[in-house]
């Protein structure tokens, strides 16, 4: 099969197959208007592929299958199924939950999406996979998601993933760093030669009209010119009146079936409205006995001897020539035969439960209790499996469907609770003005859209306590799930807030709370006073886990374990339970590790998480969120001294929070602050600022930020004279018993009291700090400790233990941590103890990359990340982390710094 006109886009695409099948995986999106080729395109080189001895897979979005979560995923592995064997058992369970032939606890899209590359790789080590997956705008959300993270981590697989979308669209799998190739119009010439190769002899002004009005559509170009009657092809009669290009189409094909019976017209709304899986046959012929007539071949060969469809025989399926056929066909049926249609094909659904139900639900014409509560149990479970989506759409029709007013309420709020968690906080806010707030999943809902899209503290405890005063309605898991539920977006929101004037209200329905919420409350709303013993009661929660624990019980244990710095310890047991397709949870897991990632001293991770996650807060809208994201951004340029990003973050945070009155996160803006003066050796400043938030001496009241700020106020005390403060606050902290809530705060503790120390008790409290266990699991604190021990020991003249301690730290500052500032404090210590500090050289920058060299020398010459992102093919995110790469490689902290710093460099090592 040859295309005019597509020699780029077929080379593009034959060049990611090469490259899968040398350095192994590659993924592909191809977007462009209906009917513009990119399903010619991916026929093509799924032919070509098998050619070659690649194995093809293929999907098909199909419009009405899009409330059925993990659909299209079906479609994708059903095939593959028998090879299971090969995969570890766990990812094995993990699809067979996914697609519902297995009971068992809601999978996460990251464990589903390994776990369907585990099986594709056991296939490829047989020979390359080519995935072509056609009208990805029509998948379900659940399987847009798992394709898209797959998409992003087939490196090192023999696997090719294409993928067809229409321009536009904003769908789940459009995600950054997916590529993708835009299929544009053809050419004037290349488009009057598929014009002229598939319709010869036409007349020079119907050619020029037709061309005129396909727009270099190929399928136009194809499927116009065969309604024209030979005298208009002659140019002997004028050509029907201009239209837009979708109703043309829509039109030529509307005039195919008019043409068909009643009977044929039926038979292929049946397909229409049930997909094209493999095997599709035998449900539309037992959907059509339902109807009483009996079953006649030829009514499937009329159908495509329309060309409106093309039977394959050996998948046993019917399947629409082109989507728009299949639109234009469902459109021009009567509601009453679309219903008729709908119920013929749930009558033969009864082992497929959700899609019976949502055909009962199409089929209905009134309100129908029945229908609305089966479609009520179809959101529940799709909700179970993280298929947030699609619950939301369930609820909402069965909402729709309720004859009573009450349970139309009820699931109208379910449905906000559903578009809430899954990311759509427009469509929350409005569902919850349609429902009703005076129950507690309606308050839930409206307060979660309250706090992460405006961050209205007050507005979410008006709406929030009456209902919790109230109570549980039930001992009922549902109702006891509500509780939890709305306790956690009020917990949330007071642990940011940090008012004291509403903590009161707070402590008042606590009682009802679950025990694992009353856990997390104790680590988050008190932690030197109520922390203590949750780091026990954790463990005990997560060996309890079972099969069926809810992802929202999740979220109540990831919350507590970010605060007792202890995420990562649990991570690989819980990422089997937290349902990664719903956003809230995508949201919470990828907080904590990027908090888990800048604690231990990893942050490169930190800044690409992070810049990860405030990006996708913003196109949610989840204000607070993206907030929340700009914290851990400023966290990792306090610790390297990047002032200028560090008064940017502050200044987003500033102008969020201030407005808010949310006093824990301005409270981080003098953290941050704190923290970056230290580094730079500003102890004034550093005290100052530090003690805003916790003066010296006092652990404040309902501030689970004490620890983050500890260590810098003792030391910023002790170096500018205040030694009484200084001991006053490690007294505080000891009396506190900071060091029993976790082995972090244990290790700042124990630097602490050794700066504060008196000269006779240093020495041993340095010793004692650096023999804790797993101390060298907190970098930033641990490389502080050998610094200030370091420099303690050559106040004293003991160079030689003095010099051993200032080139760990020195070490870890300059190659770990990439801190530049700190990095020169330690050297100067160093050389002040007679150590020998290298100076970099070109040995030390030997590890920077051509492309590193290159990105530095743009950001010099004063381009932005986005201007060097389009300069040389990257995403600006990756010229950002090669440019953090850089900074610690010359010494610096900003990219100011840059043009002298790459000059001096040059000059060193010029011969």
């Amino acid at each position: 099969m040859y295309l005019v006109g597509r020699t780029c886009e077929l080379g593009a695409l034959e060049k990611m197959l090469a490259q899968a099948g040398v350095e192994g995986g590659g993924a592909l999106l191809l977007e462009g208007d209906p009917g513009i080729g990119k399903t010619a395109l991916v026929d093509v080189v799924a032919a070509r592929a098998r050619k070659h001895g690649t194995a093809v897979l293929r999907v098909v979005g199909v419009e009405t299958e899009q409330e059925l979560a993990f659909s299209a995923l079906h479609q994708l592995l059903y095939p593959l199924l028998d090879r299971l064997p090969g995969i570890p058992s766990v990812q094995g369970e993990v699809l067979e939950q996914a697609l519902s032939i297995r009971a068992g606890s809601p999978p996460d899209r990251l464990a589903i999406a390994a776990a369907a590359l585990a099986l594709l790789r056991v296939v490829a080590e047989e020979g390359p996979i080519c995935v072509v997956v056609d009208d990805a705008h029509w998948i379900d959300q659940s399987s847009a998601e798992v394709l898209s993270s797959m998409a992003r981590k087939l490196s090192g697989y023999q696997v090719t993933l294409v993928m067809t979308a229409r321009s536009g669209w904003d769908g789940f799998a459009d995600q950054p760093g997916l590529p993708v190739l835009t299929v544009s119009p053809l050419d004037p010439e290349d488009a009057r030669a598929v014009l002229e190769d598939g319709h010869p002899g036409l007349a020079e002004s119907t050619r020029r009209r037709l061309l005129d009005e396909a727009e270099g559509n190929p399928l136009a170009l194809i499927e116009l010119p065969k309604l024209l009657s030979p005298a208009q092809r002659r140019g002997e009669e004028p050509l029907p009146v201009n239209l837009p290009l979708s109703a043309r189409l829509e039109s030529m094909f509307a005039d195919r079936i008019r043409l068909l019976t009643p009977a044929t017209r039926f038979l292929l709304l049946l397909v229409a409205l049930d997909g094209q899986r493999n095997g599709n046959l035998q449900h539309i012929r037992q959907a059509w006995g339902t109807t009483g007539e009996q079953w006649e071949d030829r009514l499937l060969k009329d159908g495509e001897a329309s060309g409106l469809v093309h039977i394959h025989q050996t998948d046993d399926r019917v399947a629409f020539c082109h989507p728009t056929a299949r639109s234009c066909l469902i459109h021009m049926s009567s509601a009453v035969r679309r219903s008729a249609a709908h119920r013929a094909l749930a009558a033969v659904l009864d082992d497929s439960p959700d899609q019976r139900a949502w055909h009962l639900a199409h089929a209905a014409e009134g309100p129908d209790e029945a229908v609305a509560l089966e479609l009520s149990r179809v959101a529940s479970a799709a909700l179970a499996r993280g298929g947030a989506a699609e619950a939301a759409a369930a609820f909402l029709r069965a909402a729709q469907l309720s004859p009573d007013r009450e349970a139309r309420a009820r699931r109208l709020e379910e449905a906000a609770f559903a578009s809430g968690i899954d990311g759509r906080l427009e469509a929350a806010s409005k569902l919850v003005a349609a429902g009703s707030v005076e129950t507690l999943r309606g308050a839930v809902a409206a307060a979660y859209v309250l706090f992460h899209r405006d961050g209205d503290c007050d507005a979410v405890f008006r709406v929030l306590l009456p209902a919790l005063r109230q109570g549980p309605l039930s001992d009922g898991p549902e109702d006891l799930a509500a509780y939890d539920d709305a306790f956690y977006v009020l917990l949330n929101c007071i642990v940011w807030a940090g008012r004291q004037d509403l903590w009161r209200s707070v402590y008042e329905v606590l009682d009802h709370a679950s025990e694992t919420a009353r856990m997390c409350f104790d680590s988050v709303a008190d932690p030197v006073r109520t922390a203590h013993d949750v780091r026990e009661r954790l463990d005990r929660s997560t060996a309890e886990l079972s099969a069926n624990t809810p992802f929202w019980r999740m979220n109540w244990l990831i919350y507590t374990a970010i605060y007792l710095d202890c995420f990562s310890y649990y991570d690989s047991v819980w990422r089997d339970f937290v349902g990664h397709t719903v956003y809230d949870s995508q949201r919470i897991v990828l907080l904590a590790r990027a908090h888990d990632s800048y604690i231990r001293g990893d942050w490169d991770t930190t800044l690409t998480l992070a810049d990860e996650g405030a990006g996708d807060a913003t196109r949610h809208g989840y204000g607070f969120t993206h907030i929340l994201f700009t914290y851990g951004l400023a966290s990792v340029a306090a610790g390297r001294g990047d002032e200028k990003m560090l008064r940017r973050h502050c200044d987003t945070i500033e102008a969020w929070a201030r407005p808010r009155q949310f006093q824990l996160l301005l409270a981080s803006v003098n953290e941050a602050r704190a923290r970056a003066a230290i580094g730079r050796g500003d102890f004034e400043e550093a005290y100052q600022q530090a003690a805003v938030v916790t003066p010296p001496g006092v652990l404040p009241s309902h501030y689970p930020h004490a620890q983050r700020v500890f260590l810098d106020l003792v030391e910023s005390a002790v170096r500018t004279g205040r030694i009484d403060e200084a001991r006053a606050h490690v007294k505080a902290g000891r009396q506190a018993r900071l060091d029993a809530i976790s082995p972090h705060h244990a290790l700042i503790l124990a630097t602490a009291a050794a700066v504060a120390a008196p000269d006779e008790e240093a020495r041993e409290l340095y010793e004692s700090a650096l023999a804790l266990q797993d101390a060298t699991l907190w970098p930033h604190e641990y490389a502080r400790l050998r610094l200030l021990y370091g420099e303690w020991l050559r106040r004293r003249r003991d160079y030689t233990a003095s010099r051993g301690h200032l080139g760990a730290a020195l070490e870890m500052f300059h190659q770990r941590l990439k801190a530049p500032l700190w990095a020169q404090r330690a050297r100067d210590e160093l050389r002040a103890a007679g150590g020998t500090v290298r100076v970099p050289n070109a040995r030390d920058l030997g590890s920077m990359s051509a492309q590193e060299r290159r990105i530095a020398e743009l950001a010099a010459g004063g381009l932005s990340n986005k201007e060097i992102g389009r300069k040389l093919n990257i995403s600006p995110r990756t010229a950002g982390c090669h440019l953090y790469k850089v900074f610690p490689k010359l010494g610096i902290a900003s990219r100011a710094a840059l043009r002298d710093a790459l000059a001096e460099f040059d000059r060193r090592v010029r011969p």
